[in-house]
């Protein structure tokens, strides 16, 4: 007798034959594909060595680098194409740095080398450590490498730092940032009276200074400043407050006359008032003797600057502050129209055009934000 069981899984005639039926089906349906795959023409092979020629064709197209770029000190005023291009920028990039310095482009400064239209911010920071300007020195360290310039030995003759241009400076062998602080002084109206006074410029070394003061030529002393102070001006001459006193009381002072006077109230009215006696010797109609014999009688009283506000002055109010030259103001006004009002006198250091600490520590106290 059969068990449920069996009754169960029992299958009928006509269940069987629907069975071997699928079974078959999908027999046929797995090797049709094949099956057909036989009968059909063998396609040709395609060739791809046109494809490959032009990729390897993109590769070296005219302005990309063909070799790794080498890394060694340069001056962008006088490498050559061939030099840009061994450092690892395009010959399109090469040329235009060509074109620029052939319309009298100058490099002043190695952060005036990143404004070059198409360098890339990376490029120019990987470039920046290497950039030498003029004749200024290589790492001791690093002379006897590969790619590194040979420094040009300077040259020696007399000059005059009040009318010495700045192609003259760097052929005295002067390093960038000696030869901008001279520059700076004079366009500030300050004028070289006497050795000391060309010590005193920013990054000057004593071997520099010991080199060529011997082949420095000053101005004669002004005559007619020391015959002010030999006249009746030298008479009973009285304290005066640097930051207060009108034209009359600096009459009062040995070698100031009217004019001079009058010179000085307006230089203070336009730097925004004095935060030191030094400040007085900036003047450039004021020589240096007048100015020892004066400095006795300066007093510095309360001291209250005039501040510039740099979210609302124009490139014409910054201009006109002694301290500020037209390009830097364009830089300032720039800066803030690109990237929004300055929080604070300090952010005027994040342009890299203006790096000069000397400089931004001298015109802070000028500068404000509201």
């Amino acid at each position: 007798m059969k068990t449920p069981l069996f009754n169960y899984l029992r299958f009928t005639r006509s269940e069987r034959f629907g069975t071997l039926v699928l079974f078959v089906i999908a027999a046929v349906a797995l090797l049709l594909p094949q099956l057909l795959r036989q009968f059909q023409p063998q396609a040709p092979d395609t060739d791809f060595s046109a494809i490959k020629a032009s990729l390897a064709a993109l590769k070296t197209l005219p302005g990309q680098p063909t070799e790794a770029p080498a890394l060694f000190y340069f001056d962008p005023n006088t490498a050559t194409r061939e030099a840009f291009i061994r450092l690892g920028l395009s010959e399109k990039l090469a040329a235009t740095i060509e074109k620029y310095r052939s319309k009298g482009g100058v490099f002043r400064e190695p952060a005036a080398f990143g404004k070059i239209w198409g360098l890339s911010e990376e490029n120019f920071n990987r470039l920046l450590p290497y950039i030498r300007i003029g004749n200024e020195e290589v790492p001791a360290d690093l002379l006897d490498k590969p790619g590194v310039q040979e420094k040009t030995a300077p040259e020696m003759f007399a000059f005059d730092p009040n009318t010495i241009s700045e192609a003259e400076l760097f052929r005295l062998g002067l390093p960038s940032a000696t030869v901008k602080s001279i520059l700076n002084y004079r366009i500030k109206g300050g004028k070289f009276r006497k050795p000391e006074d060309l010590k005193k410029m920013y990054a000057m070394s004593d071997a520099d200074y010991t080199r060529l003061i011997p082949l420095a030529q000053f101005p004669p002393e002004d005559v007619n400043a020391n015959r002010q102070v030999q006249g009746k001006n030298t008479l009973n001459p009285v304290p005066v407050d640097i930051n207060l006193a009108g034209i009359e009381q600096w009459k009062t002072l040995p070698g100031i006359g009217g004019k001079r006077a009058e010179l000085v109230v307006q230089y203070r009215e336009k730097l925004g008032g004095f935060q030191s006696v030094e400040q007085v010797a900036e003047m450039r109609s004021l020589p240096d003797s007048v100015f020892q014999q004066i400095r006795p009688w300066l007093r510095l009283g309360a001291t209250q600057l005039r501040k510039i506000n740099l979210n609302t002055a124009s490139v014409a109010d910054l201009d006109a502050h002694p301290y500020i030259s037209k390009r830097q103001a364009e830089l300032i006004v720039a800066y803030r129209e690109q990237h929004g009002a300055y929080h604070t006198p300090e952010d005027i250091a994040k342009m890299r055009a203006i790096a000069d600490q000397a400089w931004l520590s001298k015109v802070k106290p000028y500068l404000g934000v509201d």
